[in-house]
């Protein structure tokens, strides 16, 4: 694979040009097991491997949640489906307890901009919305300021890059290229597009009788 595919394929800035409808967790200090415990996963059984369809077709009802787990350059991650506990900021405090790290990014579909949070040691230190990087909350808003700036979102007169619709996605493509490189965190495509993870359940009763007989015995 050359260079260039690769960095349309891990990273997460392709997120930006894919049908991202998911919310994305990931934490630093843990394993993805235990993400998916602190999600709201059980400790305990068995996690059928599933494609995206797959946890999609899950979705039969409004408190369904799932989530398929992986590891990618040293953070593990959730890739949540439905309804997404990792969006939630309380959630993400409780995620980020006892030293470990964690980032949310979430689409929010229905209602955007995007969002961005990151919480460490049960603290929320920074989030914004993504292409509305003005206004940030957080113990350490400014976090990101440098790195915002020297990627031409935050202006120098202190108001935030914006484009029109046509150029929407390489506007968001471009904050996502700001907390890839700042965190080092990674998704890769192919396996989140077209392969098989782990699933766990964080909410709801889905049946997953359907799902591969290829299970992960944890």
């Amino acid at each position: 694979m050359r260079q260039d595919e690769d960095m349309t394929n891990r990273g997460v800035r392709w997120l930006a040009e894919s049908e991202w409808h998911y919310s994305v967790t990931f934490a630093r200090g843990i394993t993805p097991d235990e993400l998916a415990v602190r999600l709201g996963a059980s400790p305990a059984g068995v996690k059928p491997l599933a494609t995206a369809w797959e946890a999609v077709g899950l979705l039969t009802d409004a408190d369904v949640g799932v989530a398929r787990v992986g590891e990618a350059q040293g953070w593990v991650f959730a890739a949540e489906y439905g309804e997404a506990p990792g969006a939630r900021h309380d959630v993400l405090k409780r995620i980020s307890r006892n030293g470990v790290e964690a980032v949310n990014l979430d689409p929010q579909a229905f209602h955007p901009p995007s969002f961005f949070s990151y919480a460490a040691d049960s603290e929320l230190l920074c989030s914004f919305g993504l292409g509305e990087e003005r206004r940030r909350w957080g113990s350490q808003p400014d976090l990101l300021q440098e790195e915002l700036e020297a990627a031409g979102i935050i202006l120098p007169t202190g108001d935030y890059l914006q484009v029109s619709g046509a150029r929407h996605s390489l506007r968001i493509a471009m904050s996502l290229g700001v907390i890839e490189k700042h965190f080092g965190i990674s998704l890769p495509r192919d396996l989140l597009e077209d392969g098989r993870l782990p699933l766990v359940v964080v909410s709801g009763s889905p049946s997953l009788d359907a799902l591969s007989d290829d299970v992960l015995n944890t």
